[in-house]
């Protein structure tokens, strides 16, 4: 058994929310406190060779200029299989031996993206729209981890922020805009993200996730400083779970 209790940390948030630049400073903190940490990194998997050849064949579809010609629910589900695979060939057994794993940006974000170019794009109606998220919601099956080793944070920033951190950066991605041609164009960026945000603010009403704010009126250290004691706390309070049956 772990001398220490794992935990499965997620920080969900909307593309150019910093994520990245959070997490970067979250794993060097938690690292400093004296705990073993995993970063999830789908483009260099682990684990055994069919589980990497499946996580690298996902990533590959989805770098593919072509990949929407496969359909968006195509799409889901192959996402689906891969985060699947991450959970229990990764993640599963790092948690059990007392790792913190970070993943910065999980399934919530993927489906709720996914979703929002299928509407974009396919000009669906809010019936065809609702139906299509209920079936990608129900793609993943239940975390096989209890909920004390589970921890899912929202990372908030502001549409401004994003949008002129989105100019700094030499707009590198392309949206889709509202005509579903791909754009980087500013103002459709920051209403693309936006709605994104929108979708996982609804789910962490929803599930009750902690919110951790960013934006330009804080660094990405201050937000890690916030995570680092929500995951602290997560911690000491799973010490005192029951062991599942």
């Amino acid at each position: 058994m772990a001398d220490q209790p794992g935990l499965f940390t997620v920080l969900e948030g909307t593309d150019g929310s910093g994520k990245s630049a959070i997490t970067e400073q979250l794993v060097a903190a938690l690292r400093a406190a004296g705990h073993t940490v995993r970063r999830l990194d789908r483009a260099r998997p682990t684990g055994e060779t069919a589980h990497a050849a499946l996580v690298r064949a996902v990533n590959e579809l989805f770098r593919s200029p072509t990949a929407t010609a496969a359909g968006w629910e195509h799409l889901s589900l192959a996402a689906a299989a891969q985060y699947h695979s991450i959970l229990h060939a990764q993640v599963v057994p790092a948690v059990a031996a007392g790792e913190i794993v970070i993943a910065d940006s999980w399934w919530d974000k993927t489906w709720v993206r996914l979703g929002l170019e299928a509407e974009i794009v396919q000009h669906l109606d809010e019936h065809r729209r609702r139906a299509l998220q209920e079936w990608q919601q129900a793609l993943l099956p239940p975390s096989p981890l209890p909920v004390h080793q589970r921890l899912t944070v929202l990372i908030d920033t502001p549409m401004r922020d994003r949008i002129a951190w989105y100019q700094a950066a030499g707009c590198p991605d392309a949206v889709l805009g509202r005509t579903g041609v791909l754009t980087r164009e500013t103002e459709e960026y920051g209403e693309f993200t936006e709605r994104i945000a929108t979708g996982l603010r609804e789910l962490a009403a929803r599930h009750r996730w902690p919110v951790v704010a960013n934006g330009t009126h804080r660094t990405a250290a201050q937000a890690a400083t916030d995570l680092c004691a929500l995951i602290e706390q997560r911690t000491r309070s799973a010490v005192h779970a029951p062991e599942p049956v």
